[in-house]
């Protein structure tokens, strides 16, 4: 593969790229960020402790989320009370070993949550047990639970119908679902810093 050629090759992809990129992001329903954005913030007021969970890239985004709403408020009289459920490798381990991979979440979730709480999932397919599983916990502690989903949605977006941001993309596309999503928490980061 000669120089030219790759070049013109690697052009070419970073152009569809950001084509799709951009096309993915206008799609999105503000009044659905919005939503999400209200809810910390009613989390915020009542104290209550917002929790955010993924798997793979999307556990990268939800410690950077928790870590964004959480960290970046500590200099106001209320902050964000933020954990990623992603975060506690001896935790995530013990449960996995001991009971099930599918339980990581939830029995953290069972130990740590109380109602009026705030549950946020993060999945590209919408389909992982272990997030429908804290999912369902934390309808039995009386939290609210919120998504992020890409592809098709898969269980998770009608799990938590009507709170719940869908990023439609050709199953499989990854790293647009992870881009798109990362891009919701810092705009709805930027709606909380908005908040006195």
């Amino acid at each position: 593969m000669n120089g030219e050629y790759l070049e013109q090759l690697f052009r070419s992809a970073i152009s569809e790229y950001f084509l799709a990129g951009g096309k993915i992001l206008t799609q999105i329903l503000n009044e659905e960020v919005m939503k999400l954005a209200i809810a910390i913030n009613q989390a915020r007021k009542t104290e209550s402790t917002v929790y955010i969970a993924g798997n793979g890239g999307s556990a990268s985004t939800a410690s950077h989320f928790a870590t964004d709403i959480g960290i970046g408020s500590l200099n106001r009289a209320n902050p964000v009370r933020s954990v990623s459920l992603c975060d506690n490798s001896v935790a995530i381990t013990a449960i996995a070993n001991d009971m099930d991979y599918s339980y990581i979440f939830a029995q953290q979730l069972k130990l740590l949550g109380k109602q009026g709480d705030l549950l946020i999932v993060i999945s590209a397919s919408g389909n992982s047990g272990n997030l429908l599983k804290a999912v369902d916990m934390a309808s039995e502690l009386g939290m609210e639970s919120h998504s992020l989903t890409g592809f098709d949605g898969g269980k998770l977006k009608q799990l938590t119908l009507g709170r719940n941001i869908h990023v439609e993309t050709p199953k499989g596309a990854y790293g647009l679902v992870e881009d798109a999503h990362l891009a919701i928490c810092h705009v709805v980061t930027e709606c909380i810093r908005l908040v006195k």
